[in-house]
């Protein structure tokens, strides 16, 4: 029905593996009512301009030194989540976590073992949480985790609590242990807030409050409510 037509399509290569190609093409002879007789095109292999996409799409939405989801992501995320408590009549979590002795580590130890510290306490929060839910890297040495689908506060503690015992592990670096703890804060949709940016905002006030209470605890917004 065109004249010329180009689409990208994503073929599996009889290898097994997937290859992107440019698939172009043109009516180069038509009888002599207007229909279609000879076509003429090309077929050009860009898996290696779209693997070069997809890494630069990665890179804009993702944490280069923990390869974490970037804050940009994490809210995406949290609107995802507010949408399905809606739709389930579920709850929806964030965390807010700073950790506690990192400056430290940078200081004494240099800037390669914060970014180990980094590194191995990306690893521990993701063991902590569940596949459905998204751990998230959002500053020097804060994280952001984003809980969906669960029913009560319960798992949020759970959660908090894991962290902290899990962080509250030494962290192996050349010849020496490091040491980091975590202020936890965590707001619940719909029970604190009704918006993505205002549940983040409530679980940073609520781990400010963890910090001065005496750091490596976690702190729930609803208890900063009068």
């Amino acid at each position: 029905e065109l004249d010329y037509y180009e689409f990208e399509a994503r073929l599996r290569h009889k290898d097994g593996n997937w290859v992107w190609v440019l698939d172009r093409g043109r009516i180069s002879t038509k009888t002599d009512d207007g229909k279609p007789l000879l076509m003429s095109g090309t077929h050009q292999d860009i898996t290696r301009q779209k693997q070069i996409e997809e890494k630069i799409s990665h890179l804009a939405t993702h944490d280069t030194l923990t390869d974490l989801p970037s804050l940009r992501l994490a809210n995406d995320r949290i609107s995802m989540a507010i949408e399905s408590a809606k739709r389930n009549q579920s709850l929806a979590a964030t965390l807010f976590v700073d950790l506690d002795g990192f400056k430290m580590i940078n200081d004494t130890h240099g800037h390669n073992a914060g970014d180990a510290v980094l590194r191995e306490v990306a690893k521990r929060l993701l063991s902590c949480v569940r596949k459905t839910d998204t751990v998230a890297r959002v500053g020097g040495d804060e994280f952001l985790l984003v809980l969906t689908e669960f029913q009560n506060n319960d798992l949020a503690a759970s959660i908090a609590k894991k962290i902290i015992n899990i962080l509250a592990q030494s962290i192996p670096f050349e010849r020496v242990q490091l040491t980091v703890g975590a202020s936890i804060g965590i707001a619940i949709y719909p029970n604190d807030c009704d918006s993505g940016e205002t549940l983040i905002k409530q679980a940073d006030e609520a781990m400010y409050v963890s910090k001065k209470s005496g750091k490596n605890r976690y702190t729930f917004a609803n208890t900063l409510k009068s």
